[in-house]
């Protein structure tokens, strides 16, 4: 049995603990858009990858690149909210992001100036509210949705994680149809090994044989 003394010593022990399980090491959230814009000198994707894909905050993620796949870098809070997010991809037709991931993904959807017809998201992992100059990111995605019917947007979440709720209620807006969602089982560190980069080359595939109907 502890004594009091060591029941308060390692109170803050088990808090920190306890704050971490289900997201990243240091946390998941990128912080709010610094107020002056990162110079960061972003190499382009190759001719060759038809898919772009924002990893997690720590790298996270970054294992899935390879030859077709392009996964640039974001380093420290800020890379997150740098130009990185309009990497310059002319072959792309898909663009994700996980985790902390998701501030790029959403950031480049609402520019709009990419080619992707699909986009991702892997387990937000964080509710964002309207930290978008205003705009929520489910509000984003659905107006991308509507600029072209040909878009779509796959959803793939752990249940017990956080931030998937307002993006699964895409699916009962007026672009429903073009929305779909998949809940998986596993630890949210583990997501990027556990969906492979199979969900990002070739999500039609990926949900076809991975999504129940």
């Amino acid at each position: 049995m502890l004594s009091h003394r060591s029941r308060l010593a390692l109170a803050p022990i088990l808090a920190t603990i306890l704050a971490g399980c289900g997201t990243e090491a240091g946390g998941d959230d990128p912080g709010d858009a610094p107020s002056t814009a990162e110079a960061v000198t972003v190499r382009p994707c190759a001719a060759s990858d038809t898919s772009l894909f924002f990893h997690g905050m720590s790298g996270y993620g970054r294992e899935l690149a390879r030859t077709g796949l392009c996964v640039p870098e974001l380093t420290g809070n800020t890379g997150f909210w740098s130009e990185v997010a309009f990497i310059k991809a002319p072959a792309s037709t898909v663009a994700g992001g996980y985790s902390a991931g998701r501030i790029p993904l959403i950031r480049r959807l609402a520019k709009g100036e990419g080619l992707e017809q699909t986009a991702v998201l892997l387990d937000p992992s964080y509710a964002d509210g309207p930290r978008f100059e205003g705009r929520t990111g489910p509000d984003i995605v659905d107006a991308w949705l509507a600029e072209d019917a040909a878009r779509r947007f796959v959803l793939v979440y752990l249940p017990s994680s956080a931030g998937w709720r307002e993006y699964a209620a895409l699916a009962s807006r007026a672009h429903g149809d073009q929305v779909k969602t998949c809940a998986v089982t596993g630890s949210h560190l583990e997501l990027p090994a556990l969906v492979t980069a199979q969900l990002f080359v070739d999500p039609t595939t990926w949900v076809s044989e991975r999504c129940a109907p």
